[in-house]
């Protein structure tokens, strides 16, 4: 499903599964993530090119998560990433590929790093931040004149989100605490909202934190609607052992 956030932002959701954000510059498109498949991809880029009636000029990886990255071989442009997304995708193998139940396609790494800030122009200012927690590698995007934030996984709408054995809960939430605040927030996976997302999704790493600490009871996240209302329970179950595996 297509949604209009701005005149130049689009969100292209699938349902559960992690968003792809399309940013119409002057001359092409920004594509942020490429999804799970490089059939579902090159889709995407079909409905750009009749969408907007411009190319895909720039690719950006939020992270290394294979959700965000493995339909990068349906693009033959600038691949953006932070520099860890690079390191963490070099070492994808056979045998990760095999883990997931999918078959192995030699990924394509980005090939335009950077480490804290990296700023890009075409017609509008983009700019793509580094923002660790989720992953080492996190980052996320801001774009001042359509006041609007693309998280990434840092933030998650409507599911549990996924902490895993690389999450640092810590540094997550000096993250979210240092977005800048905007009037459109695109999470990873999950429909757009406003800066309220990025508030529960504070409180929601700060009570997970509380909880791993023993500062929380289980039971309190029970009555909670910011954790009973989003799906996947088993999620929260998964993340919290990962945590406690450290």
């Amino acid at each position: 499903m297509v949604k209009k956030v701005t005149e130049n932002v689009y969100l292209i959701e699938h349902e559960e599964a992690a968003n792809n954000v399309i940013i119409i510059g002057k001359k092409g498109v920004v594509l942020i993530d490429t999804s799970l498949f490089p059939e579902k991809a090159k889709s995407i880029a079909k409905f750009v090119r009749d969408f907007t009636m411009k190319n895909i000029s720039l690719v950006f990886n939020t992270h290394y998560h294979p959700d965000h990255t493995f339909g990068n071989v349906a693009f033959d442009v600038p691949i953006l990433a932070h520099e860890l997304t690079r390191r963490k995708m070099e070492q994808f193998d056979a045998s990760y590929f095999e883990s997931l139940g999918i078959e192995y396609t030699e990924p394509k790494l980005p090939d335009v790093l950077f480490q804290d800030l990296f700023e890009y122009e075409d017609g509008l200012k983009i700019l793509f931040i580094h923002g660790p927690g989720h992953t080492p590698d996190s980052s996320y995007v801001y774009i001042p004149s359509e006041s609007v934030l693309i998280t990434g996984d840092s933030v998650i709408n409507d599911i549990h989100p996924e902490i895993v054995s690389d999450s640092n809960l810590n540094v997550w939430l000096k993250t979210l605490d240092s977005m800048p605040q905007a009037k459109y927030v695109i999470p990873g996976h999950g429909d757009y909202g406003s800066h309220d997302s990025v508030k529960k999704m504070r409180d929601y790493i700060d009570k997970i934190r509380r909880l791993i600490k023993g500062e929380l009871s289980p039971y309190e996240l029970e009555s909670d609607p910011n954790f009973v209302e989003r799906k996947h329970a088993e999620m929260l179950e998964w993340g919290i052992k990962n945590l406690m595996a450290e």
